[in-house]
């Protein structure tokens, strides 16, 4: 499936992007279920990378009974445009924080991660790698925001030979103790909700991204779009995978282009293709 909401609006901004070239573009994107697909695991599916802990049985038996009294708690706050952004954003930030303490008491260690990844129950979309290639290959960054574990990412992206220098990581990154198992987190938290450009202010890379004002935004939910917030662009394409098909319509009047749950990169490579 592909819907493009406007398609003289994409074709100008393909052009606009065109005419600026590899050294003017940067791309932000979200991890679980953009570059990513849902996978199943002994029958069930499973979106994201720390989801693969809980469905393989990697921690003690009460991880996964206690993640999905959280998941039970909050999620219907996650997408619901009726309660306010702050309050909204403030229930995500209690999920995390508890979540986080849930993975500290059941014992998380990095051979856990490093066993969950190696399975590759998870798998890239189709096309992925072309796109991070291409991207390598012209030296055009890279951004993932994602409020799953940053070592998860990292271990993924290594796996499949695409953790390169252009490559940019904003998520949760734990910390260890000696013998691997995690004891805290390092703030800020990131969760499915804070993902503004704002915060990358504070990292060493921003720098690298302030000429690059034609940006490719990748995502998999409404709030996707406020990666962009705080930066001052000159044109935006962005790009949503949706995964209910009743949610379409509404992913249409906010992202330029709307692909299926699953889809592959194939049309977005050829998108980065004519602008390179």
């Amino acid at each position: 499936m592909k819907l493009i909401s406007n398609t003289d609006k994409l074709n100008t901004i393909i052009k606009k992007m065109t005419d600026g070239g590899a050294n003017k573009l940067h791309i932000l994107s979200d991890f679980d279920k953009t570059i990513t697909a849902i996978s199943y695991i002994n029958g069930k599916p499973v979106g994201s990378l720390i989801g693969q802990l809980r469905a393989g049985g990697y921690l003690t038996p009460e991880y996964g009974p206690a993640s999905f009294a959280l998941l039970e708690k909050y999620a219907p706050f996650e997408h619901d445009q009726n309660i306010s952004r702050s309050e909204r954003m403030k229930k995500m930030e209690d999920w995390w924080i508890e979540h986080q303490e849930l993975l500290i008491n059941c014992r998380l260690n990095k051979r856990d991660m490093d066993m969950a990844m190696e399975a590759m129950h998870i798998k890239l979309r189709e096309g992925t790698k072309t796109f991070f290639n291409l991207l390598h290959q012209h030296n055009i960054p890279i951004v993932i925001i994602s409020g799953g574990p940053a070592y998860m990412i990292e271990k993924m992206l290594e796996l499949n030979g695409i953790l390169t220098n252009n490559v940019h990581i904003v998520a949760n990154y734990y910390e260890f103790d000696e013998k691997g198992y995690m004891v805290g987190s390092k703030k800020p938290i990131i969760h499915s909700l804070n993902k503004y450009e704002i915060i990358l202010r504070e990292f060493s890379f921003f720098k690298s991204l302030i000429e690059r004002t034609n940006v490719i935004l990748l995502g998999d939910q409404i709030d996707d779009l406020g990666m962009i917030e705080g930066f001052e662009y000159k044109n935006l394409l962005t790009v949503a995978f949706s995964h209910k098909e009743e949610d379409e319509q509404k992913f249409t009047q906010k992202f330029d282009v709307v692909f299926g749950g699953n889809d592959n990169f194939n049309f977005i490579n050829d998108i980065l293709k004519q602008i390179l």
